[in-house]
């Protein structure tokens, strides 16, 4: 709030006293004016503290707007998120398989019938899927 150093009520009180007619006018006009100023100055004051409650409101409505899209989207995103561990999951555990293949491989004497072997077990698991197009 601006605070004023003069009272224009005061102003009003002198200028009457004044005799003198263009005093007398100068003081009231000037009285006139600082009563203007502190309404206007009021009321810039009232806009300001309504306007930063509105963007205080508006704050808090964004924030709980935004945690209830969170609420709605976590849990797809979390299913998201396990599907993707657990489909590396399933490819980690192919490259071992496959490293453990070729260490076999290497062991073996019959290496055509341990690699035949290992695919019919993928394919059984369904690492492996054989599709066939009929035309």
């Amino acid at each position: 709030m601006i605070e004023l150093k003069t009272n224009p009520d005061t102003l009003h009180a002198m200028a009457t006293e004044v005799m003198a007619d263009r005093i007398k006018a100068d003081v009231l006009n000037a009285a006139h004016d600082l009563k203007n100023l502190r309404d206007y100055a009021e009321g810039l004051e009232r806009n300001t503290q309504q306007m930063s409650g509105e963007i205080q409101s508006i704050r808090t409505q964004r924030d709980e707007a935004a945690a209830a899209l969170l609420a709605i989207i976590r849990p797809e995103l979390e299913n998201m998120i396990a599907l993707e561990l657990e489909a590396s999951a399933g490819m980690d555990n192919v490259n071992e398989r496959l490293n453990d293949y070729e260490d076999r491989l290497e062991r073996m004497e019959d290496n055509g019938e341990t690699v035949r072997d290992e695919v019919k077990d993928m394919i059984r698991d369904g690492e492996i899927v054989v599709t066939v197009d009929v035309m």
